[in-house]
């Protein structure tokens, strides 16, 4: 079922699953924009992925690059381990089950914000009780 994003306000669509009797895994690896213009990270080659075992939909390609773009700049959702959780509850709303997320990050290490680190993220979530809309 689509939902309203609770945090940049988007949608995370769906598609139906036209085989649900199938099993599949659908994994949708995203490249990261640069989210915080301040900091310019994440750096590039930065990625999340969201894995999950297919059902009756799936997340819609082009609405789940727009949602994970309304993120940049964003004055709540600034910490990328946050940003992390709420992509992983709001996909898993969005499909009714649960999601894992594994994102590799890697950071700008120019001064006066570099880090000479990258981080490995890997999350399951579960769905919460979002706006929802059919």
């Amino acid at each position: 079922m689509d939902i309203q994003s609770h945090y940049n306000q988007l949608w995370i669509k769906t598609i139906t699953n036209p085989h649900p009797e199938i099993d599949m895994v659908q994994t949708h690896t995203i490249y990261l924009p640069e989210l915080c213009p301040k900091s310019q990270n994440p750096a590039q080659g930065s990625s999340i992925a969201i894995r999950y075992k297919a059902q009756s939909v799936l997340l819609e390609l082009f609405a789940l690059d727009k949602y994970i773009k309304g993120f940049i700049g964003h004055q709540v959702v600034r910490d990328i381990e946050y940003f992390v959780q709420v992509v992983g509850m709001e996909c898993a709303s969005a499909l009714g089950h649960a999601v894992e997320i594994e994102a590799d990050i890697h950071f700008n290490q120019e001064p006066p914000y570099g880090l000479a680190q990258k981080q490995h993220i890997v999350l399951t979530a579960h769905p919460t009780s979002p706006n929802v809309s059919d």
